[in-house]
């Protein structure tokens, strides 16, 4: 563990990746990204890019709040299972 209390991996050993399956519409002038396994966190952006970076924070944000005591941000990976952007 780290000084914040997250827990870091041993020397020479990584952290898992979490997939996530990823959708992405488009609604007006904004992309929309919905994760399949998070379906309460979503991303809006003027861009597909930036629709991913809010639906990884909001993901990010939501594994850190859980009682899971897991980090995610460094080994969140999307698929993009849909693009209708």
């Amino acid at each position: 563990m780290d000084r914040w209390g997250v827990a870091t991996p041993a020397p020479g050993r990584r952290m898992g990746v979490m997939r996530c399956t990823v959708s992405l519409k488009r609604d007006g002038p904004a992309v929309i990204a919905r994760c399949a396994e998070f379906p309460d966190c979503e991303g809006r952006g003027p861009s597909r890019g930036e629709a991913l970076e809010r639906l990884r924070q909001s993901v990010t944000f939501w594994l850190e709040a859980c009682p899971c005591d897991q980090t995610a941000a460094p080994g969140l990976s999307f698929e993009i299972e849909r693009d209708a952007s």
